[in-house]
């Protein structure tokens, strides 16, 4: 859906701290040069501090690439946790050393089960004397109020020499301003609008089956918004899939988010469509308010890959107040389905994620990005494809959640989103459909709401363009009208058009939806292409276990091989652009393109194509 996400404009900030560094450890942005001091940081407020291990990352993603690569011999070979983290994690005395060291002030450190990070919560006043240097309150030339070591930390024995990335030092006291992160159900549409327009048609195209609104409510079949389930599944290949009896079973899927969703939804939602399966258990959702994104996360996972071993959402809260879009905060909610495994829980085969920030944000943030890109890493060495929504705001990722009337020059600007920029995720941007009445795709373009005529034009697009500092992985070829240093994104795209928008299940508990009874809304956004196309992963896996083929793990490097093998696998967008704003970036084109990537697979066609492995 159109999620605006938390971007405020992040300070200028410099790498060097006050003092030269007496270790190799990358504390990010902890240097106060062009800020204001005023005053002393409480000792009382609370440090959530996330180290990274020295360990063998570079071993681990060696091995993602080479068990994900379909020309190895080593495809489909992934690592176990396990071995993961006994072989590539922290060494015992590391990890003891780290925790020894919290333990000399009463503080209780926690290891990861990857053993490649440790996490603790300290007060400030025993930070500066473990880490010998006091923290002081500065304020941002945005306004806010920000805690951050006077001088160049100190690393304590026990830590120097075992860690060499530290986030989690610079605290915000203080935010100024804020911006929303939630959307809401669009408004219905009452007549054809036309089209297609650059491949896509702002109301309903083709034809719903017969469901449960027949009788309930047969008025919101009437409206002209909304592509149903039968409708999607028929567009994608999937239906073809589902006539096999591929529907998820012995797959697990994770949606990670920042809240709940009301299980009597979902379980409405696939009641009226006909998609009974595995129910959707919930994690730590306890006390916060259900959203709309998890409510759509929810309902188009189960629209694809209904009968899965295991359907959880794990839910941690995001702070909206922190200046870098709460990094650390998606760290954790990323690393939940792993460490449920210290309690049993199987590891997940597809993880959907619709965070996303704006690059220019965390850039700074060097420490934080750092510990989430060697998750993202392991989880691929562990065949875990990490599928993440490219972002709602076209070309410019910047945009997101900034009112119209205060978009600046720079918020304009071409930009992708992160974490879909890190090279360790399929990134997931948007299109638009026009459907045949047998509900085949006659048209398709960019998700670009810039292009419809009133009453249903909108800023409204799927992210794209190029990263500003992520690496361009080996399996995504240079393309002549980019730089061949940098990651591309999207990677692939499917339906994410909010108008006319997914028909979803949607309650008054739920924030976003309209204040009425349980009813059905329309929503949208590429946090709806992302789960599309986790759920065809997961369909994916389950082909491969069927057919005795290896496991596709890790999907990337999959999706670009068929991509040139075998491009009918995929429909290739070459019309419109995904520039809400003008300028040249980014046109759709024969091939990759920085609007919608290699295309969007079609689920049946893929499936067929799984490698036979060596």
């Amino acid at each position: 859906m159109r999620l605006n996400v938390l971007a405020l404009a992040a300070a200028a900030l410099t790498a060097a701290a006050a003092a030269p560094a007496q270790a190799s450890i990358d504390y990010g942005p902890i240097s106060h040069k062009g800020l204001k001091k005023v005053g002393a940081t409480s000792t009382g407020l609370k440090l959530g501090l996330q180290l990274g291990f020295e360990a063998n990352i570079s071993g681990i993603q060696k091995k993602a690439k080479s068990a994900s690569n379909p020309a190895s011999s080593s495809y489909g070979k992934y690592l176990s946790l396990s071995n993961l983290a006994s072989k590539y994690g922290a060494t015992s005395s590391a990890r003891k050393g780290v925790t020894g060291a919290f333990k000399s002030q009463n503080v209780s450190a926690t290891v990861d089960v990857t053993h490649l990070r440790a996490s603790a919560t300290i007060s400030v006043g025993k930070a500066q004397k473990m880490f010998g240097t006091k923290w002081a309150d500065y304020r941002t030339s945005s306004g806010s109020i920000v805690a951050l070591p006077v001088n160049t930390p100190k690393p304590p024995k026990g830590i120097k020499g075992n860690v060499d990335t530290i986030a989690g030092m610079r605290l915000t006291v203080n935010a100024h301003g804020s911006a929303s992160r939630h959307p809401r159900a669009q408004p219905v549409a009452r007549a054809a609008a036309g089209g297609p327009f650059d491949g896509g048609t702002p109301t309903r195209t083709g034809t719903v089956a017969p469901n449960c609104l027949d009788t309930t409510d047969p008025a919101v079949l009437g409206l002209a918004n909304g592509l149903y389930p039968n409708q999607i599944q028929t567009a994608y290949g999937i239906a073809g899939l589902h006539g096999a009896g591929l529907f998820g079973q012995g797959i697990r899927l994770a949606i990670v988010g920042e809240a709940p969703t009301p299980t009597s939804d979902v379980s409405q939602f696939r009641s009226c469509f006909g998609l009974q399966g595995t129910s959707l258990k919930i994690h730590n959702g306890s006390g916060i308010q259900p959203i709309l994104e998890s409510s759509l996360d929810a309902m188009v996972v189960s629209m694809v890959a209904p009968q899965l071993d295991r359907f959880d959402l794990w839910v941690h809260a995001i702070d909206e107040d922190a200046d870098d879009g709460d990094v650390l905060g998606f760290l954790k909610m990323l690393a939940a389905p792993i460490q449920a495994t210290t309690n049993g829980a199987p590891l997940p085969n597809v993880v959907s994620v619709s965070y996303g920030v704006c690059e220019s944000t965390v850039s700074p943030y060097s420490a934080s990005r750092t510990l989430v890109t060697r998750l993202l890493s392991a989880e691929a060495a562990m065949g875990i494809t990490v599928v993440v929504a490219a972002g709602d705001t076209g070309s410019s990722a910047c945009a997101r959640g900034v009112p119209p009337g205060k978009l600046t020059s720079a918020d304009k600007k071409p930009q992708v989103s992160w974490p879909a920029s890190s090279g360790w995720v399929l990134a997931v941007g948007g299109t638009n459909l026009t459907l045949n009445p047998d509900n085949s795709i006659a048209a398709t373009g960019p998700w670009n709401d810039t292009v419809y005529p009133p009453p249903y034009t909108a800023t409204a697009g799927g992210g794209g363009g190029q990263s500003t500092f992520q690496s361009r992985p080996s399996w995504q070829p240079a393309q002549s009208f980019a730089n061949s240093k940098y990651r591309m994104v999207p990677d692939v795209s499917t339906f994410a058009d909010e108008s006319p928008g997914y028909a979803i299940v949607c309650s008054s508990a739920v924030q976003g939806c309209p204040k009425a009874p349980q009813s059905i809304a329309f929503v949208g956004g590429t946090s709806a292409a992302a789960p599309l196309t986790a759920g065809m992963v997961a369909l994916w896996a389950q082909a491969a276990k069927a057919q005795g083929r290896p496991r596709p793990g890790f999907v990337p490097p999959l999706m670009y091989s068929l991509a040139k093998s075998s491009p009918g696998a995929f429909i290739d967008i070459t019309q419109g652009g995904n520039a809400l704003f003008g300028g040249s970036c980014c046109p759709a084109r024969p091939g990759f393109d920085l609007a919608t990537g290699i295309g969007s697979p079609l689920a049946n066609i893929v499936a067929a194509l799984l490698p036979q492995g060596g």
